[in-house]
Protein backbone atom coordinates (compact mmCIF):
# COMPACT_ATOMS: atom_id res chain seq x y z
CA UNK A 1 0.00 0.00 0.00
CA UNK A 2 2.83 2.35 0.87
CA UNK A 3 4.51 1.48 -2.45
CA UNK A 4 1.39 2.44 -4.45
CA UNK A 5 1.13 5.75 -2.59
CA UNK A 6 4.79 6.47 -3.28
CA UNK A 7 4.40 5.80 -7.01
CA UNK A 8 1.30 7.97 -7.20
CA UNK A 9 3.10 10.83 -5.47
CA UNK A 10 6.00 10.61 -7.93
CA UNK A 11 3.61 10.51 -10.90
CA UNK A 12 1.67 13.55 -9.71
CA UNK A 13 4.90 15.47 -9.07
CA UNK A 14 6.14 14.63 -12.58
CA UNK A 15 2.91 15.85 -14.16
CA UNK A 16 3.07 19.12 -12.18
CA UNK A 17 6.69 19.62 -13.32
CA UNK A 18 5.69 19.12 -16.97
CA UNK A 19 2.90 21.66 -16.59
CA UNK A 20 5.29 24.22 -15.09
CA UNK A 21 7.85 23.65 -17.87
CA UNK A 22 5.13 23.84 -20.51
CA UNK A 23 3.83 27.10 -19.06
CA UNK A 24 7.23 28.80 -19.10
CA UNK A 25 8.08 27.39 -22.52
CA UNK A 26 4.82 28.71 -23.94
CA UNK A 27 5.29 32.08 -22.31
CA UNK A 28 8.83 32.41 -23.66
CA UNK A 29 7.93 31.40 -27.21
CA UNK A 30 4.96 33.76 -27.35
CA UNK A 31 6.15 36.79 -25.48
CA UNK A 32 9.66 36.91 -26.89
CA UNK A 33 8.62 37.69 -30.52
CA UNK A 34 5.96 40.02 -29.22
CA UNK A 35 8.62 42.06 -27.48
CA UNK A 36 10.56 42.29 -30.74
CA UNK A 37 7.60 43.46 -32.81
CA UNK A 38 6.76 46.16 -30.34
CA UNK A 39 10.12 47.89 -30.60
CA UNK A 40 9.63 51.53 -31.53
CA UNK A 41 10.17 52.39 -35.22
CA UNK A 42 13.28 54.45 -35.73
CA UNK A 43 12.82 57.99 -37.03
CA UNK A 44 14.56 57.06 -40.28
CA UNK A 45 12.22 54.13 -40.89
CA UNK A 46 9.19 56.25 -40.08
CA UNK A 47 10.31 59.04 -42.41
CA UNK A 48 11.02 56.65 -45.27
CA UNK A 49 7.55 55.19 -44.92
CA UNK A 50 6.09 58.69 -44.75
CA UNK A 51 7.89 59.84 -47.91
CA UNK A 52 6.86 56.69 -49.74
CA UNK A 53 3.21 57.23 -48.85
CA UNK A 54 3.47 60.90 -49.73
CA UNK A 55 4.96 60.10 -53.16
CA UNK A 56 2.03 57.79 -53.95
CA UNK A 57 -0.55 60.25 -52.61
CA UNK A 58 0.63 62.94 -55.04
CA UNK A 59 -0.91 61.09 -57.98
CA UNK A 60 -2.73 63.38 -60.40
CA UNK A 61 -4.21 62.44 -63.76
CA UNK A 62 -4.52 66.12 -64.53
CA UNK A 63 -0.79 66.83 -64.45
CA UNK A 64 0.09 63.77 -66.54
CA UNK A 65 -2.56 64.59 -69.15
CA UNK A 66 -1.36 68.21 -69.20
CA UNK A 67 2.22 67.10 -69.86
CA UNK A 68 1.08 64.70 -72.59
CA UNK A 69 -0.98 67.38 -74.28
CA UNK A 70 1.92 69.85 -74.23
CA UNK A 71 4.37 67.28 -75.61
CA UNK A 72 2.12 66.36 -78.54
CA UNK A 73 1.08 69.80 -79.77
CA UNK A 74 3.36 69.46 -82.79
CA UNK A 75 5.49 66.81 -84.53
CA UNK A 76 9.01 66.60 -83.13
CA UNK A 77 11.20 64.49 -85.38
CA UNK A 78 14.80 64.56 -84.18
CA UNK A 79 16.88 67.37 -85.64
CA UNK A 80 13.88 69.58 -86.44
CA UNK A 81 12.54 72.79 -84.89
CA UNK A 82 9.75 70.79 -83.25
CA UNK A 83 12.30 68.56 -81.53
CA UNK A 84 14.16 71.61 -80.20
CA UNK A 85 10.91 73.05 -78.82
CA UNK A 86 10.11 69.79 -77.05
CA UNK A 87 13.61 69.66 -75.55
CA UNK A 88 13.14 73.19 -74.25
CA UNK A 89 9.82 72.20 -72.68
CA UNK A 90 11.41 69.33 -70.75
CA UNK A 91 14.38 71.48 -69.74
CA UNK A 92 12.14 74.31 -68.50
CA UNK A 93 10.03 71.83 -66.54
CA UNK A 94 13.05 70.39 -64.71
CA UNK A 95 14.40 73.86 -63.98
CA UNK A 96 11.05 75.16 -62.71
CA UNK A 97 11.12 72.38 -60.11
CA UNK A 98 14.49 73.55 -58.85
CA UNK A 99 16.28 70.43 -60.10
CA UNK A 100 19.91 70.47 -61.19
CA UNK A 101 19.36 70.42 -64.96
CA UNK A 102 21.96 69.63 -67.62
CA UNK A 103 21.87 69.62 -71.42
CA UNK A 104 24.16 67.54 -73.63
CA UNK A 105 24.25 68.38 -77.34
CA UNK A 106 25.56 66.08 -80.08
CA UNK A 107 25.85 66.43 -83.84
CA UNK A 108 24.83 63.25 -85.61
CA UNK A 109 23.99 62.03 -89.11
CA UNK A 110 20.22 61.93 -89.63
CA UNK A 111 18.13 61.13 -92.70
CA UNK A 112 15.02 62.85 -94.11
CA UNK A 113 12.84 62.33 -97.22
CA UNK A 114 12.72 64.92 -99.99
CA UNK A 115 10.61 63.14 -102.63
CA UNK A 116 8.80 59.83 -103.01
CA UNK A 117 6.27 58.32 -105.38
CA UNK A 118 4.64 54.95 -105.93
CA UNK A 119 2.53 53.95 -108.93
CA UNK A 120 0.97 50.54 -109.57
CA UNK A 121 0.28 49.39 -113.13
CA UNK A 122 -2.54 46.94 -112.44
CA UNK A 123 -2.60 44.99 -115.71
CA UNK A 124 -6.15 45.36 -117.11
CA UNK A 125 -7.32 47.50 -114.17
CA UNK A 126 -5.37 50.57 -115.20
CA UNK A 127 -2.89 52.60 -113.18
CA UNK A 128 -3.11 53.62 -109.53
CA UNK A 129 -0.94 56.41 -108.11
CA UNK A 130 -0.68 56.41 -104.33
CA UNK A 131 -0.46 59.56 -102.21
CA UNK A 132 1.62 59.85 -99.07
CA UNK A 133 0.71 63.19 -97.53
CA UNK A 134 -0.75 63.14 -94.02
CA UNK A 135 -2.69 65.96 -92.45
CA UNK A 136 -1.31 67.52 -89.30
CA UNK A 137 -2.64 70.08 -86.87
CA UNK A 138 -2.87 73.66 -88.10
CA UNK A 139 0.62 74.99 -88.68
CA UNK A 140 2.23 71.54 -88.39
CA UNK A 141 4.00 69.50 -91.04
CA UNK A 142 4.05 65.73 -90.71
CA UNK A 143 7.02 64.02 -92.33
CA UNK A 144 6.05 61.76 -95.21
CA UNK A 145 6.30 58.01 -94.65
CA UNK A 146 9.88 56.85 -95.17
CA UNK A 147 12.65 54.59 -93.94
CA UNK A 148 15.49 56.54 -92.39
CA UNK A 149 18.84 55.93 -94.14
CA UNK A 150 17.23 54.29 -97.17
CA UNK A 151 19.39 54.91 -100.24
CA UNK A 152 17.79 56.93 -103.04
CA UNK A 153 16.62 55.14 -106.14
CA UNK A 154 14.04 54.84 -108.90
CA UNK A 155 12.85 51.30 -109.61
CA UNK A 156 10.31 49.59 -111.85
CA UNK A 157 9.59 45.92 -111.31
CA UNK A 158 6.90 43.31 -110.81
CA UNK A 159 5.39 43.09 -107.33
CA UNK A 160 5.86 39.91 -105.31
CA UNK A 161 4.72 39.02 -101.79
CA UNK A 162 7.45 37.59 -99.53
CA UNK A 163 5.58 37.20 -96.22
CA UNK A 164 7.96 38.49 -93.48
CA UNK A 165 10.95 38.53 -95.81
CA UNK A 166 12.87 35.86 -93.87
CA UNK A 167 15.29 33.39 -95.38
CA UNK A 168 12.76 30.60 -94.85
CA UNK A 169 10.12 32.63 -96.70
CA UNK A 170 12.36 32.96 -99.75
CA UNK A 171 13.04 29.22 -99.61
CA UNK A 172 9.29 28.55 -99.67
CA UNK A 173 8.93 30.88 -102.67
CA UNK A 174 11.82 29.13 -104.38
CA UNK A 175 10.08 25.79 -103.92
CA UNK A 176 7.04 27.32 -105.64
CA UNK A 177 9.19 28.39 -108.58
CA UNK A 178 9.06 32.10 -107.71
CA UNK A 179 12.09 34.21 -108.66
CA UNK A 180 12.25 37.65 -106.99
CA UNK A 181 15.22 38.94 -108.97
CA UNK A 182 14.54 42.49 -110.17
CA UNK A 183 11.18 42.59 -108.36
CA UNK A 184 9.74 45.05 -105.86
CA UNK A 185 9.01 42.83 -102.87
CA UNK A 186 6.17 43.53 -100.44
CA UNK A 187 6.72 42.29 -96.88
CA UNK A 188 4.65 42.49 -93.74
CA UNK A 189 6.35 43.54 -90.51
CA UNK A 190 7.09 40.87 -87.94
CA UNK A 191 8.53 37.38 -87.89
CA UNK A 192 11.49 38.52 -85.81
CA UNK A 193 12.86 40.63 -88.66
CA UNK A 194 14.00 44.23 -88.33
CA UNK A 195 13.25 46.63 -91.16
CA UNK A 196 16.91 46.74 -92.11
CA UNK A 197 17.10 42.94 -91.98
CA UNK A 198 14.19 42.64 -94.41
CA UNK A 199 15.84 45.04 -96.87
CA UNK A 200 19.24 43.36 -96.68
CA UNK A 201 17.76 39.93 -97.22
CA UNK A 202 15.76 41.19 -100.20
CA UNK A 203 18.91 42.69 -101.71
CA UNK A 204 20.75 39.39 -101.21
CA UNK A 205 17.94 37.64 -103.11
CA UNK A 206 18.32 40.04 -106.04
CA UNK A 207 15.27 42.23 -105.38
CA UNK A 208 15.24 45.82 -106.64
CA UNK A 209 13.30 47.50 -103.80
CA UNK A 210 11.21 46.77 -100.71
CA UNK A 211 7.81 47.95 -99.48
CA UNK A 212 6.77 47.08 -95.91
CA UNK A 213 3.41 47.32 -94.19
CA UNK A 214 2.30 46.78 -90.59
CA UNK A 215 -0.72 44.67 -89.67
CA UNK A 216 -2.95 45.67 -86.79
CA UNK A 217 -2.74 49.44 -87.30
CA UNK A 218 -5.27 51.76 -88.91
CA UNK A 219 -6.00 51.12 -92.57
CA UNK A 220 -4.40 54.39 -93.64
CA UNK A 221 -1.69 54.54 -90.97
CA UNK A 222 1.96 54.03 -91.89
CA UNK A 223 4.69 52.87 -89.50
CA UNK A 224 7.92 54.75 -90.16
CA UNK A 225 11.26 53.41 -89.02
CA UNK A 226 14.96 53.05 -89.65
CA UNK A 227 16.79 50.55 -91.86
CA UNK A 228 20.27 51.31 -90.52
CA UNK A 229 22.22 48.36 -89.19
CA UNK A 230 23.33 48.61 -85.58
CA UNK A 231 22.93 51.36 -83.01
CA UNK A 232 24.42 54.79 -82.52
CA UNK A 233 25.54 57.60 -84.81
CA UNK A 234 26.98 55.96 -87.95
CA UNK A 235 29.81 58.51 -88.12
CA UNK A 236 30.91 58.03 -84.50
CA UNK A 237 30.24 54.40 -83.60
CA UNK A 238 30.97 53.82 -79.93
CA UNK A 239 31.98 57.35 -78.94
CA UNK A 240 30.25 60.68 -78.36
CA UNK A 241 29.69 62.85 -81.42
CA UNK A 242 30.23 66.20 -79.72
CA UNK A 243 29.17 69.35 -81.51
CA UNK A 244 32.66 70.81 -81.91
CA UNK A 245 36.00 69.09 -82.24
CA UNK A 246 34.73 65.52 -82.17
CA UNK A 247 36.30 62.76 -84.24
CA UNK A 248 34.15 61.43 -87.09
CA UNK A 249 34.35 58.82 -89.78
CA UNK A 250 33.76 59.83 -93.40
CA UNK A 251 30.42 58.97 -95.01
CA UNK A 252 32.23 56.92 -97.63
CA UNK A 253 34.24 54.82 -95.16
CA UNK A 254 33.61 51.09 -95.39
CA UNK A 255 32.66 50.95 -91.71
CA UNK A 256 29.90 53.47 -92.40
CA UNK A 257 28.74 52.06 -95.74
CA UNK A 258 28.20 48.57 -94.34
CA UNK A 259 25.56 49.93 -91.97
CA UNK A 260 23.27 51.08 -94.78
CA UNK A 261 21.22 48.91 -97.19
CA UNK A 262 21.94 48.83 -100.91
CA UNK A 263 18.39 49.02 -102.30
CA UNK A 264 15.63 51.60 -101.60
CA UNK A 265 12.68 50.85 -99.37
CA UNK A 266 9.57 52.55 -98.02
CA UNK A 267 6.71 51.79 -95.59
CA UNK A 268 3.15 51.72 -96.93
CA UNK A 269 -0.31 51.50 -95.35
CA UNK A 270 -2.52 48.43 -95.21
CA UNK A 271 -4.82 50.19 -97.67
CA UNK A 272 -2.01 50.53 -100.23
CA UNK A 273 -0.72 47.01 -99.57
CA UNK A 274 -4.19 45.56 -100.13
CA UNK A 275 -4.53 47.16 -103.58
CA UNK A 276 -1.18 45.72 -104.64
CA UNK A 277 -1.45 42.26 -103.07
CA UNK A 278 -4.96 41.50 -104.28
CA UNK A 279 -3.89 42.20 -107.85
CA UNK A 280 -1.19 39.52 -107.86
CA UNK A 281 -1.31 36.25 -109.77
CA UNK A 282 1.07 33.30 -109.80
CA UNK A 283 1.27 30.51 -107.17
CA UNK A 284 -1.18 30.50 -104.29
CA UNK A 285 -0.07 31.80 -100.91
CA UNK A 286 1.16 28.89 -98.73
CA UNK A 287 -1.36 27.82 -96.10
CA UNK A 288 1.05 28.53 -93.24
CA UNK A 289 1.18 32.18 -94.37
CA UNK A 290 -2.50 32.46 -95.24
CA UNK A 291 -3.88 31.77 -91.75
CA UNK A 292 -2.49 34.96 -90.20
CA UNK A 293 -2.62 37.38 -93.12
CA UNK A 294 -4.39 40.73 -92.86
CA UNK A 295 -5.33 41.78 -95.47
CA UNK A 296 -6.02 38.41 -97.04
CA UNK A 297 -3.72 37.54 -99.94
CA UNK A 298 -4.50 34.83 -102.48
CA UNK A 299 -1.46 34.82 -104.80
CA UNK A 300 2.21 35.68 -104.29
CA UNK A 301 3.12 36.88 -107.80
CA UNK A 302 5.42 38.00 -109.23
CA UNK A 303 3.13 40.34 -111.16
CA UNK A 304 1.40 40.93 -113.34
CA UNK A 305 1.21 44.20 -111.39
CA UNK A 306 4.25 46.38 -112.03
CA UNK A 307 5.33 48.95 -109.45
CA UNK A 308 7.14 52.18 -110.24
CA UNK A 309 8.82 53.37 -107.05
CA UNK A 310 11.04 56.42 -106.47
CA UNK A 311 12.63 57.61 -103.25
CA UNK A 312 14.91 60.59 -102.77
CA UNK A 313 16.25 61.77 -99.44
CA UNK A 314 18.94 63.81 -97.78
CA UNK A 315 21.38 63.04 -95.01
CA UNK A 316 22.69 65.87 -92.90
CA UNK A 317 24.50 66.52 -89.65
CA UNK A 318 21.86 67.62 -87.14
CA UNK A 319 21.94 68.75 -83.52
CA UNK A 320 20.21 66.53 -80.96
CA UNK A 321 19.77 67.31 -77.26
CA UNK A 322 19.66 65.07 -74.21
CA UNK A 323 18.18 66.63 -71.06
CA UNK A 324 19.05 65.44 -67.53
CA UNK A 325 17.85 66.30 -64.02
CA UNK A 326 20.23 65.23 -61.25
CA UNK A 327 19.19 64.58 -57.63
CA UNK A 328 22.32 63.99 -55.55
CA UNK A 329 22.40 61.02 -53.19
CA UNK A 330 23.37 61.62 -49.57
CA UNK A 331 24.96 58.27 -48.67
CA UNK A 332 26.24 56.86 -51.99
CA UNK A 333 26.36 59.84 -54.35
CA UNK A 334 28.72 58.10 -56.77
CA UNK A 335 26.21 55.32 -57.45
CA UNK A 336 23.46 56.17 -59.93
CA UNK A 337 19.84 55.23 -60.48
CA UNK A 338 18.83 56.14 -64.05
CA UNK A 339 15.21 56.68 -65.01
CA UNK A 340 14.48 57.86 -68.51
CA UNK A 341 12.71 57.75 -71.83
CA UNK A 342 13.38 58.96 -75.35
CA UNK A 343 11.62 62.14 -76.42
CA UNK A 344 11.72 62.26 -80.24
CA UNK A 345 8.92 60.91 -82.42
CA UNK A 346 8.29 60.29 -86.11
CA UNK A 347 5.18 62.46 -85.85
CA UNK A 348 3.29 63.51 -82.67
CA UNK A 349 4.28 60.52 -80.55
CA UNK A 350 1.27 60.37 -78.23
CA UNK A 351 1.93 56.73 -77.32
CA UNK A 352 5.56 56.32 -78.31
CA UNK A 353 7.34 58.02 -76.60
CA UNK A 354 5.30 60.69 -74.85
CA UNK A 355 3.18 58.41 -72.68
CA UNK A 356 6.50 57.63 -71.01
CA UNK A 357 7.91 61.16 -71.14
CA UNK A 358 4.80 62.60 -69.45
CA UNK A 359 5.24 60.07 -66.63
CA UNK A 360 8.92 61.05 -66.36
CA UNK A 361 7.91 64.69 -65.89
CA UNK A 362 5.37 63.66 -63.25
CA UNK A 363 8.00 61.66 -61.35
CA UNK A 364 10.26 64.72 -61.41
CA UNK A 365 7.44 66.84 -59.97
CA UNK A 366 6.87 64.42 -57.10
CA UNK A 367 10.58 64.12 -56.30
CA UNK A 368 10.83 67.91 -56.18
CA UNK A 369 7.93 68.11 -53.72
CA UNK A 370 9.51 65.46 -51.50
CA UNK A 371 12.80 67.35 -51.51
CA UNK A 372 10.99 70.40 -50.15
CA UNK A 373 9.79 68.20 -47.28
CA UNK A 374 13.35 67.19 -46.45
CA UNK A 375 13.67 63.99 -48.45
CA UNK A 376 16.86 63.02 -50.26
CA UNK A 377 17.76 59.77 -52.01
CA UNK A 378 20.41 57.37 -50.76
CA UNK A 379 21.98 57.16 -54.25
CA UNK A 380 22.08 59.79 -56.97
CA UNK A 381 19.01 59.75 -59.22
CA UNK A 382 19.32 60.96 -62.82
CA UNK A 383 16.16 61.63 -64.80
CA UNK A 384 16.99 61.32 -68.51
CA UNK A 385 15.21 62.56 -71.63
CA UNK A 386 16.94 61.29 -74.79
CA UNK A 387 16.73 62.48 -78.38
CA UNK A 388 16.98 60.71 -81.77
CA UNK A 389 16.12 57.22 -80.54
CA UNK A 390 13.88 56.52 -83.52
CA UNK A 391 16.79 56.74 -85.97
CA UNK A 392 18.57 53.83 -84.32
CA UNK A 393 19.28 54.92 -80.74
CA UNK A 394 21.91 57.38 -81.96
CA UNK A 395 21.46 59.22 -78.66
CA UNK A 396 21.91 56.57 -76.00
CA UNK A 397 25.39 55.13 -76.42
CA UNK A 398 27.27 57.98 -74.77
Amino acid sequence: MARVTKVSTITISFIILLCILGFYTTQYSVTQPSTETQKPISPSRRSKSHFHDTFLSLSSNYTVSHYLRSLTLHPHLAGTTGAHQTAQYVKTHFQSLGLDTKVAEYSVLLSYPTYLSLTAHLNHLGTREFGFSELGHIGSTVVRPYHAYSPPGSVMGMAVFVNYGRGEDYRVLGALGVNVSGCVVVARRGGGMSRGGVVRRAAAEGSAAVLTYTEGVSVKGVERGTVMKGLGDPLSPGWASVVEGGERLERGDDEVLERFPQIPSMPISIETAEVILRSLEGPRVPQEWRDTLNPKVDRVGPGPTVLNFTYEGEEKISIIRDIFAVIRGTEEPDRYVLLGNHRDAWTYGAVDPNSGTSVLLEVARRFALLMRLGWSPRRTIILCSWDAEEFGMVDRLY
